[in-house]
Order: C-alpha cells, then sequence, then structure tokens
C-alpha cells in the first residue's frame, strides 16, 4: 500500500501524507506567509482573493512580460491606497472596487501568454452579443485575441454574482473613456505625475471611447498604471545590485512614475521628500564619439563618466543624505541631491564639469531644477540645459 493512503487514529492522509486535520493549519501558514509578503493595506483581501479560484491559472500566465497573478495583486495594491474620500466621490464602494480588480483579467488563458503566442491570429473582431447591450460595444474596437479575456471575466463575474457596476467595469475596463473628473480625483488621490496622467488620458483613443460608469474608468486607469509601471520597470526586484537599484529608481523618480515611498529607496538606506533639486549633464558631441568607437568604449565611456559623477556628488556616505546619480539618455545624466541653494548647485555643476574634462576630454552642458517635485524638476533642469546647446557651454 502506498505510503498516505492508509487510516490511522489521528485521520487520514492524502497521497503526500498531509492529514486532513492539517488544512485548517496549511490554510493558516499561507496566509501567514501572503502577510510577510503583501502590503498591509491589501491584508483585508486576501481571503477574497482565495475564495475566487480562476484566480489561481493567472499565475501560469505570463502576458507582456508579466505574470498576470502579480498584476492583479499589484492592481490591487494600489486600490487599496485610494482613500474612501475619493471613492465617495465618485460614488464607488470599496468592495465594488475590489471585485472590479479581482475580475477584471480572471478569464486571461493561453491565448495571450507570451511564450506560445501566435502574431498571425491576430485579427480585428467585433465583441460578444452579451457584451454589446452597453453602449459603445456595438462599435468599440476589439482585437482578438487580446480582448477575448473581457467576454470570459464578465461571464465569471457573473457567476460570482457580482454587481451590476462590477460587470460593466470588467465589460468596459479596456474601452471606456476616461473622463478628466475621474482622471484627476484618482491623481490627485494616488499622487499621479501630470505626465503620467496625459499619458493615460491619451492612450489610444480609438479604443477607449466607449461610455461607462465611474467604476469601469477607475479600473481602467489602475490598468494603464500598471502598464506604465511594468513598461518602465517601475517596481524591479530588490535582489540587484546597489548600483543597479539607484540606477533604476533615479529613473523613475526622473519620470514621475514613482516617488518619495519607493521601496527601494529603503534598500539603498535613503530618504526623500519629493522635493529634491535636480541636475542634468548633457554631454556635448557624444555622438561623434560614438561613431569613431567601438559600443565597448562607448559603454565603457557612460560607466566611467556615471562612476565619476558619482564620486564628485555624493555626501555623508554613512547616513542618508548623499545624492542619487544615474545615466538618463544616451548621454544626460541626473543628480537628485537635497540641496536646495541655487549658488551650490552651481558649484556642483562648475566642479563635476570641470573634472569630466580633464578626465575624460568631454565637456557639458548642464542645468538644474529646485523647488518643485522631482520630475518637476528634472524638467526644468532640461530646458536650462537645452537652452545652452547654441549658447555656451560649461567647461574650463
Amino acid at each position: 500500500m502506498e505510503q498516505g493512503a492508509f487510516n490511522s487514529r489521528k485521520g487520514k492522509c492524502n497521497s503526500r501524507g498531509i492529514r486532513k486535520s492539517e488544512y485548517p493549519y496549511r490554510r493558516e501558514l499561507f496566509y501567514k506567509t501572503l502577510l510577510e509578503v503583501f502590503k498591509p493595506k491589501i491584508v483585508p483581501y486576501i481571503e477574497r482573493l482565495y475564495k475566487v479560484k480562476e484566480l489561481l491559472s493567472l499565475s501560469g500566465i505570463i502576458s507582456a512580460g508579466e505574470n498576470q497573478l502579480h498584476h492583479t495583486v499589484r492592481m490591487l495594491e494600489i486600490a487599496a491606497s485610494i482613500p474612501d474620500k475619493a471613492l465617495e466621490a465618485m460614488k464607488i464602494t470599496g468592495e465594488d472596487l475590489v471585485a472590479g480588480v479581482i475580475f477584471h483579467d480572471v478569464g486571461k488563458g493561453k491565448e495571450v501568454d507570451d511564450r506560445v503566442f501566435d502574431p498571425s491570429m491576430v485579427r480585428k473582431g467585433r465583441a460578444p452579443s452579451y457584451l454589446r447591450y452597453y453602449p459603445g460595444m456595438n462599435w468599440a474596437e476589439w482585437t482578438v485575441p487580446f480582448h477575448n479575456h473581457i467576454g470570459a471575466s464578465y461571464q465569471l463575474a457573473n457567476r460570482y454574482h457580482c454587481s451590476q457596476k462590477v460587470l460593466e467595469a470588467v465589460a468596459l475596463h479596456h474601452h471606456v473613456k476616461i473622463r478628466p473628473r475621474t482622471l484627476n480625483l484618482i491623481g490627485d488621490a494616488l499622487n499621479i505625475s501630470s505626465i503620467v496622467r496625459l499619458d493615460i488620458f491619451h492612450y489610444n483613443p480609438a479604443q477607449y471611447a466607449a461610455p461607462g460608469n465611474n467604476l469601469a474608468q477607475v479600473i481602467a486607469i489602475l490598468d494603464q498604471m500598471c502598464a506604465i509601471e511594468r513598461k518602465f520597470r517601475g517596481f524591479s526586484g530588490l535582489g540587484l545590485e546597489p548600483k543597479q537599484i539607484e540606477y533604476e529608481v533615479v529613473r523613475d523618480l526622473v519620470i514621475g512614475i514613482t516617488g518619495k515611498d519607493d521601496p527601494r529607496l529603503d534598500v539603498l538606506g535613503l530618504s526623500l521628500t519629493g522635493k529634491e533639486s535636480v541636475i542634468l549633464f548633457d554631454l556635448r558631441a557624444f555622438g561623434s564619439y560614438v561613431k569613431m568607437h567601438t559600443e565597448y568604449e562607448v559603454q565603457n565611456m557612460k560607466a566611467s563618466i556615471l562612476q565619476l559623477i558619482r564620486t564628485l556628488v555624493r555626501v555623508n556616505e554613512e547616513g542618508r543624505e548623499r545624492d542619487l546619480v544615474a545615466l538618463i539618455g544616451g548621454d544626460e545624466y541626473a543628480v537628485v541631491t537635497k540641496v536646495q541653494s541655487p549658488v551650490i548647485l552651481e558649484e556642483m555643476i562648475d566642479r563635476v564639469a570641470r573634472v569630466i574634462k580633464l578626465k575624460t576630454g568631454f565637456r557639458v552642458r548642464a542645468g538644474y531644477g529646485i523647488g518643485r517635485s522631482i520630475d518637476e524638476n528634472y524638467h526644468h533642469a532640461r530646458i536650462q540645459a537645452e537652452m545652452l546647446k547654441e549658447h555656451r557651454f560649461l567647461s574650463e
């Protein structure tokens, strides 16, 4: 007789030797493990996730480079951060919001899995008849197989007796027209930068054109926020080398897709206020250097200048006050610093420009932004540096 297929005084065992009486304990252990990983704000919703057994299949699907169960959980994390006041203004209940997030992609299958996806299968289609009940879905842009999951998700949500608002949100989350008021309420609640808001608002207007309720719009906004994070890899693994983490977090700070509460800052042992100044260094004539040198030499020069700037600007290495530095574009370097004095910022720029010229022969254009949010300061620094293109260059 196989081990586990027996009865004993302590109860029956399954094929793996786990007694049925142990399941409640193991379920408790399962939850305890999840609590060590998830943010506290989504703890109240873990039981809800557990009850929708179809969600488990998403763990085996990778679409656009992201595990789809992770995508749902990440959306839930963001949704849980929306204050009740904002939801009340849109007449959305927390329960409906959570249900909309849980069910919006639950119908996804292998047809969108990156590992088996067949581009030849992509074609224009039409929404299923039961979705054409909603205004706009008769003529909405529908692409097979990317939108196939909407119908399956809708049917599953209906099977779980979701409210009509949730069903509409699931049906329309890829097609609803996002209104400025809804976007601004969510944007203000989650501190979304103006750049990201514009990206969301203007994304694929031919597809996002159907009228829909506020819940559908919020689900669409959260879905696009996750797509933007994924595109810029705003939340990469924390197992990277510190310099690589610094590179990514600075890039995301100046783009505006993350802020002072980014968990990677804790890994780096840093704290920010969100109002740090930004210095931009732009290498002059680097394009000519690229044409005359091998890729190895080009990348080596970029890395050398990055390390050079790091050694010149950072202060108080032992505390949480040092500057952050990263290569942002092909030949642009950004420094995020707590320095708020224009005089000191000019001195920092002059010092870095002198040493780069001395060590590498490159001259630099530079600018700085001060007194605003980090992404706005970066934008101002770039404008300031651009204004120097036809005029003088910082050099010695």
